[in-house]
């Protein structure tokens, strides 16, 4: 009996230690846990924040490109509506000014190397909103899609336009016309805005750059408001944390 009871004693002794081991490890792992899910969140905040700036930043930039493109667009409408009509009554100057802002190239850059780098890093995992994270994983296609007509209009303007009006319009008359290139002295010519308005193929080239502008426009419109739905969804969420 003596026998028994020291064993019964030493049994419930044991299943106390192997009791308060268990208790200890979930503890631990629940600590660990813990302390995973805190560096996730405070993780996820600064990606948050970062995000924030690097989309506020690029909103900007389109903004300004946008409203470039704008102006490109109107311009190039008022010289649409001028083909096939007497230009003479109209200053050479003032066809300076809207042959160069209507046929100029200027392009949306995105900065997006961080946006890159949280997707190459895996780091985009650590957003719970799962719109937001589809919205990041797209950026760059987003960003080729609000741009590409770029490049269509500059390949019509390099390849096409620019060489087919060398020596009959003056491109140093068109350039320093503009605020940009204000110290450009002026040519030694004037341009043959007769010939212009009065040839086909510049209308056709016309018509196609002006149209791609309006695309450009369009779609450059679209990526701004999709960015400030983004931020705004990033503001709730940062309220939230």
């Amino acid at each position: 009996m003596l026998s028994e009871n020291k064993f019964s004693k030493y049994l419930l002794y044991a299943i106390g230690e192997i009791v308060l081991v268990v208790i200890g490890i979930l503890i631990a792992l629940s600590i660990n846990n813990w302390n995973e899910s805190r560096k996730i969140r405070n993780a996820e905040v600064e990606i948050l924040y970062n995000l924030k700036t690097v989309l506020e930043f690029n909103l900007e930039g389109l903004k300004e490109i946008n409203k470039q493109h704008t102006s490109e667009f109107e311009d190039g409408m008022h010289l649409l509506h001028l083909f096939g009509t007497n230009v003479s009554n109209i200053s050479k100057s003032k066809l300076d000014s809207l042959t160069s802002n209507a046929f100029s190239g200027f392009s949306f850059e995105a900065k997006d190397g961080y946006i890159k780098s949280l997707i190459a890093s895996n780091k985009i995992d650590y957003l719970q909103n799962a719109e937001l994270k589809s919205f990041i994983s797209s950026f760059e296609s987003m960003v080729i899609d609000a741009s590409q007509e770029d490049g269509f209009v500059r390949r019509l303007l390099n390849e096409r336009l620019w060489p087919s009006t060398d020596g009959k319009l003056s491109a140093l008359n068109s350039i320093s016309s503009s605020e940009r290139y204000k110290e450009f002295p002026k040519g030694t010519y004037s341009s043959d805005y007769q010939w212009f308005f009065n040839n086909r193929e510049m209308e056709d080239l016309t018509a196609n750059i002006v149209a791609w502008k309006k695309e450009n426009v369009i779609d450059e419109q679209i990526f701004m408001d999709k960015i400030e739905i983004m931020i705004q969804s990033i503001n709730a969420e940062l309220k939230e944390k």
